[in-house]
């Protein structure tokens, strides 16, 4: 996998250190929880108003944070990459997926520059409990990215977003990340050190620019 990558996402994380005034914005977010980012859906939707009241506070939560991180991408004055905000209030159905879990598409965009899409979704027990939020990212090749991998920005955006969201250590998270690229397997899953949370990535199709994140929650 691109070395390229890991410097842009560590750039992305230098632009993020001045939290001092966002986390005022952040200030009361809770930690939620994370499952796996999902393909093919059996559609039997379910309204967002039958959530469990914990987790639907929990999930708007995640999102104002999530948003907040979109303004902080968008006004850094070295890297500044534009992303799309979660709509808020949240409104989308949440379907029904083969494992007795379901998905929740809370954002799904294209790339505002190069080619390429990304999907956030949040992930819920048969009880319609929050159990995690991943990320899938379909960007150019990685034979027609540069060497800036600036092609892939917008969906690591994303996918910081998230893992700053939850309250990850984002240096974990990014030494991690190479570590997939080295290991090659595929999939790689590690447990986080401030929140205890597992995460795997699924990085099999990287050289197609295919990846997903699974951020599932603390049980």
């Amino acid at each position: 996998m691109k070395k390229a990558l890991l410097l842009l996402l560590a750039v992305m994380l230098v632009g993020c250190s001045g939290e001092g005034t966002e986390k005022k914005k952040e200030a009361d977010a809770k930690k939620e929880e994370v499952v796996k980012p999902a393909e093919e859906k059996k559609v039997v939707p379910v309204k967002y108003e039958e959530v469990d009241s914990e987790s639907k506070a929990a999930v708007e939560k995640f999102v104002q944070k999530y948003n907040v991180r979109v303004d902080v991408f968008k006004q850094d004055s070295e890297e500044s990459i534009v992303i799309d905000k979660i709509l808020e209030p949240i409104t989308s159905e949440l379907n029904k997926e083969e494992n007795n879990t379901f998905s929740q598409i809370l954002l799904e965009t294209d790339f505002k520059k190069y080619k390429g899409h990304y999907k956030v979704e949040a992930k819920y027990n048969n009880d319609k409990k929050i159990i995690g939020y991943g990320v899938s990212i379909e960007a150019m090749p990685e034979n027609e990215v540069n060497e800036d991998a600036d092609e892939w920005g917008e969906g690591l955006a994303s996918a910081m977003s998230i893992a700053i969201s939850l309250g990850l250590n984002t240096d974990q998270f990014i030494n991690e990340l190479e570590k997939a690229g080295d290991e090659n397997k595929g999939t790689h899953t590690y447990t986080d050190s401030n929140t205890n949370q597992n995460v795997t990535f699924f990085i099999e199709d990287s050289d197609l620019g295919k990846f997903g994140i699974n951020f599932d929650l603390k049980k």
